[in-house]
């Protein structure tokens, strides 16, 4: 009878064994190592959109990547994020995401940096076919733009979007097409001068979804008149956390030649502009940085801090954004 008590016992052992392994293997893989919704409460980030987040795999190491990004953010109840590289569409990578973590949307685009080919209206056209309704943003050259060059004392061939107030030919075909698809434009390292020109091509195109990249930083370079007439034009403004996180003493060596853009900066533009033209963004994704949804938190709790209502969060976080994104 002990004998047989002894291999009973031995075979349910096993059989549990079994089991917990054939379970764990059988896992989605986006719920290995993460929990898939860690906040049970509700989260201050709860239904945001994060349009500027910097993943791997990039040529310039990033503290997450793609699927980890969209983890965090799912736990966080986000309702979606945009992926941005600087040198290889995001709007395959995208795609891919969507399936492995579809609790949240994950939106891609292409940057019209040399790796690009440039203005190319090409690589416009294959990101927004290969990514379908995920391929969504076009924006105009950043690292590589011309101005970027300038103003960080870079050399090299930079390029540029408009001459003269007049927007280039191949600029032209590239937003064409944006309008044609309801792409987003955004305006990307570009010059203020080239920025409003732009802004007023698009606007003779009538294109709906423009976003003024990082537009209290450098580069562009946007006085506040500026980013009044932009956004009296129809552009949105981003306002991205890291710029908060730039300056001298930047935890990241890559951002201390870039000027320290303040939270109590971004206040008063807000109060001045009006919170209906502003869109929140985190731009984070360097390994000193915060986490993305650490990093958003932290950006709306100092928002709040600072006087910004909560409607205006809401705004900035919610409404505009996904109006950019159609969703």
């Amino acid at each position: 009878m002990n004998l047989f008590r002894f291999l009973t016992l031995k075979l349910l052992v096993i059989t549990a064994a079994f089991l917990i392994s054939w379970f764990a293997f059988s896992l989605p893989v986006y719920s290995v190592g993460y929990p898939q919704f860690a906040d049970s409460q509700k989260s201050i980030i709860e239904s945001a959109i994060d349009f500027h987040i910097h993943s791997s795999p990039d040529v310039i190491p990033r503290r997450l990547d793609d699927f980890e990004v969209a983890k965090f953010a799912a736990s966080a109840h986000m309702k979606a994020v945009v992926l941005k590289n600087h040198y290889g569409s995001t709007a395959a990578r995208a795609v891919l995401v969507n399936k492995i973590v579809p609790e949240i949307q994950v939106f891609g685009g292409v940057v019209l940096n040399h790796s690009a080919g440039g203005i190319n209206p090409d690589a416009v056209e294959a990101m927004h076919r290969i990514g379908r309704k995920y391929g969504k943003v076009v924006w105009l050259p950043t690292v590589d733009a011309a101005n970027h060059l300038k103003v960080f004392h870079k050399s090299g061939i930079g390029i540029k979007v408009a001459e003269n107030g007049k927007i280039l030919p191949e600029t032209a075909a590239v937003l064409k097409i944006v309008a044609r698809d309801n792409l987003v434009l955004e305006t990307g390292h570009i010059s203020s001068e080239e920025v409003m020109a732009v802004v007023a091509e698009a606007n003779l195109l009538n294109i709906k979804n423009i976003l003024i990249t990082h537009a209290m930083a450098d580069v562009p370079g946007l006085s506040l008149e500026n980013l009044q007439t932009a956004a009296q034009m129809g552009a949105f403004l981003e306002l991205a956390f890291v710029n908060d996180l730039m300056g001298e003493n930047a935890a990241d060596e890559g951002h201390r030649n870039w000027h320290h853009v303040s939270i109590n900066q971004m206040v008063a533009a807000i109060k001045l502009i009006g919170a209906e033209h502003f869109v929140l963004s985190t731009d984070l994704g360097r390994k000193p940085d915060p986490l993305p949804t650490e990093g958003y938190k932290l950006f709306v709790k100092k928002l709040i801090g600072e006087g910004i209502s909560q409607p205006e969060i809401d705004l900035m976080m919610k409404q505009n954004p996904a109006r950019l994104l159609g969703i």
